[in-house]
């Protein structure tokens, strides 16, 4: 009976002292979301977000920019060709 009884109180201690350190992990992530390292961390990450978005932008107007540059070449080089024929 007492080994039954002492099996009991070191399991209710075990368990304890497993609720005080899931609390503790809980306060330790806490206060790190709280740091200023944490929250430069959020706007780093925002920032990295928002220069993605931007990049993506400038790449279509950039290809935007070169599709229409190889329209006036082609253009230009159409008009050479024929103004070529026409002097001969």
């Amino acid at each position: 009976m007492r080994c039954v009884v002492g099996l009991l109180i070191i399991v209710t201690l075990g368990a304890c002292s497993h609720r005080s350190e899931r609390e503790a992990q809980r306060e330790r992530e806490e206060r790190d979301r709280n740091s200023a390292a944490f929250k430069a961390g959020e706007a780093a990450h925002e920032i990295a977000r928002h220069a993605e978005s931007t990049a993506a932008a400038a790449e279509r107007q950039l290809e935007e920019s070169a599709r229409k540059a190889r329209e006036g070449w082609k253009q230009k080089e159409k008009e050479d060709r024929e103004k070529a024929r026409e002097d001969r």
